[in-house]
């Protein structure tokens, strides 16, 4: 893992990590003591094992998935016998069930917001939520913008750009090809400009650049965008109402620690998919959305058209005319 490591974003190795561990956890529970006695029925074993668990067919077939890559590196290595990659089965999953639906509808976005610009107006976490759902980015993105990235292009409309630095410190998901510059609304410049002016720590990361979201040490990490996003998520944050029926006085999940273990939360992804649902229902082509929010077209209506079928037949017929 320490060789993975090297080569791959922290988001993706963490992703390597898990499943990797829980292979190990398994062969020393089974009282494997060397990886040289990982065999094609310890693997089966296992599989088997992670089919059985309270986790969704998806989780088990991308876990097992993962863990094959520690196995064909052990291959590579000498250290376990050959063809233990090849034998080891992965769980078949239907289609549907590799594709996560759950979405944040743009009335509940709006809520948020609403909330967000009462309460918390200017604040990093309202300027973080209000561009991730304005502009469809990614976290990762998000965090990896410096002050010089937000300016006014040569015909004086407000924009925003988005540049791999992998050497210092930061990167896009797809590299070079993921770099990109979007068009800001007048209202979403403006909101950047109060944060920076009123809200942002004046201080660089540690490559001497000028992070646009910081915190009081340096620039904002992926893992504390996520927390300062998902945190508004929870239903009682900005309805007042528990949907579970818990009290919000004495439960556990209102407190700051307790927020990202609340099942009533919502992760980054069904943000951004809204986002782009949202950008899809306003009739902006899906070209334009793909590279407006850097992902291919087909990707796009795969995983992030979350249109009901009353929507799309609703975009359509606006159309029909045309036809």
């Amino acid at each position: 893992m320490n060789v993975k490591q090297k080569n791959v974003k922290p988001s993706s190795y963490r992703a390597y990590k898990y499943p990797t561990k829980h292979l190990v956890q398994f062969c020393e529970n089974q009282g494997i003591e060397a990886v040289g006695e990982i065999n094609s029925y310890v693997m089966e074993t296992w599989v088997q094992k992670r089919e059985s668990e309270d986790i969704s067919p998806a989780t088990a077939h991308q876990s097992v998935k993962l863990a094959r890559v520690f196995i064909k590196w052990c291959e590579n290595a000498g250290l376990i016998e050959p063809g233990v990659y090849d034998r080891t089965r992965v769980p078949n999953v239907d289609e549907s069930d590799m594709v996560s639906y759950e979405t944040v509808p743009a009335h509940r976005a709006n809520q948020i917001l609403d909330y967000l610009s009462t309460y918390e107006y200017g604040t990093r976490q309202h300027v973080l939520f209000r561009l991730m759902w304005d502009t469809a980015c990614r976290a990762s993105g998000a965090v990896s913008l410096d002050l010089e990235d937000l300016h006014r292009d040569e015909e004086g409309d407000p924009a925003l750009d988005f540049v791999d630095r992998k050497e210092k410190g930061t990167s896009l998901k797809n590299k070079e090809k993921s770099e990109r510059r979007i068009q800001l609304t007048e209202s979403l410049y403006d909101l950047l400009h109060e944060y920076i002016n009123l809200r942002r720590h004046d201080v660089t990361d540690e490559y001497g650049r000028k992070p646009l979201f910081t915190t009081e040490h340096g620039r904002l990490t992926r893992q504390r965008a996520y927390k300062n996003a998902v945190a508004y998520t929870r239903p009682c944050v900005y309805t007042g109402e528990c949907p579970a029926g818990k009290d919000i006085e004495t439960c556990e999940f209102t407190k700051k620690k307790r927020a990202m273990s609340c099942p009533e939360n919502t992760s980054l992804h069904p943000i951004r998919r809204g986002s782009i649902t949202h950008h899809i229902n306003k009739g902006i082509p899906k070209e334009i959305i793909s590279e407006r929010v850097d992902v291919s077209v087909e990707v796009l209506e795969k995983h992030y058209d979350a249109r009901t079928k009353e929507d799309a037949l609703k975009r359509r017929k606006e159309y029909r005319d045309l036809l």
